[in-house]
């Protein structure tokens, strides 16, 4: 396994056992970012251990992360290597104790994605992908499973994730349109507030497709690959490969995300 891959296994690792001490705990510390967008003292606890960890073992790796921005890591000068991560994706469900959470990691080498992990920490699931290696499902004491994205629906027949911001935020009236018009053609959708967690599941099969309108670089970094390498698509609402800039993403079978992309067009902002 490559050596980056596997310490991008090992921190997942490490973050579901910090995370699922405090889920349990149900004592947070919050920061609002923004109307409804909070952070908590254990998704900077989190980045803060991977940060020290990669940088011991690769210094001058660069992290992008959610919680601390764009830095090098160690005392060298910066690399061709950078770590997107989410610490914790769906903190809103963190501090319910709505079980459905996880920890995004990917590797990018020289502006493409070549390693990406998924985890849960509630329910002990472990996605993974290497750039042509595939993707699979780790789960404790089992063998690895190969992911393949379900190519058995349409549109009107399928199970669709996706984000809906508060209506508290400056963007609901933009997103809402969209969504209703997704909605209108979906055979049904899911919102549940951990979108990087949602494309490991179209991954899995388990959700035919997802479209966001405003996805982070840490949310959908890993989760891209870990679609792609399952045999599906991941594009931006064009059906361009400009998903990571506009942070407009649309993932799922090629079929499902060429009718997502023909209803969101429409949609599309230009990232330049």
């Amino acid at each position: 396994m490559n050596p980056r891959l596997q310490l991008a296994m090992t921190l997942a690792d490490e973050a579901s056992v910090m995370i699922r001490r405090a889920f349990a705990a149900r004592r947070h510390t919050l920061i609002e970012k923004s109307a409804n967008d909070f952070a908590t003292d254990t998704d900077r606890e989190v980045e803060t251990m991977m940060a020290a960890r990669i940088a011991a073992d690769f210094p001058g790796d660069v992290l992008l992360g959610e919680e601390g921005g764009e830095r090098v890591l160690g005392d060298v000068p910066a690399n061709n290597v950078r770590w997107i991560v989410d610490p914790l994706d769906g903190t809103f469900n963190f501090v319910h104790g709505f079980p459905y959470v996880a920890t995004s990691i990917a590797v990018e080498v020289d502006g493409a994605v070549q390693a990406g992990v998924i985890a849960n920490p509630v329910s002990g699931e472990v996605f993974c992908a290497g750039k042509g290696f595939g993707a699979w499902l780790h789960r404790v004491d089992q063998p690895p499973v190969r992911l393949a994205v379900n190519c058995e629906h349409t549109l009107a027949s399928g199970l669709i994730g996706s984000v809906l911001p508060s209506a508290a935020s400056k963007s609901f009236e933009l997103v809402l349109p969209a969504w209703l018009d997704v909605a209108r053609r979906a055979g049904s959708i899911r919102r549940t507030g951990a979108a990087a967690l949602d494309l490991a599941q179209v991954a899995a099969g388990r959700l035919d497709g997802f479209f966001v309108m405003s996805l982070s670089a840490w949310d959908a970094a890993a989760g891209a690959l870990l679609v792609t390498e399952a045999g599906g698509v991941v594009c931006d609402f064009t059906g361009g490969n400009d998903f990571l800039t506009s942070n407009q993403v649309i993932a799922g079978s090629a079929v499902v995300a060429a009718e997502l992309a023909a209803v969101l067009g429409q949609y599309a902002i230009s990232s330049g």
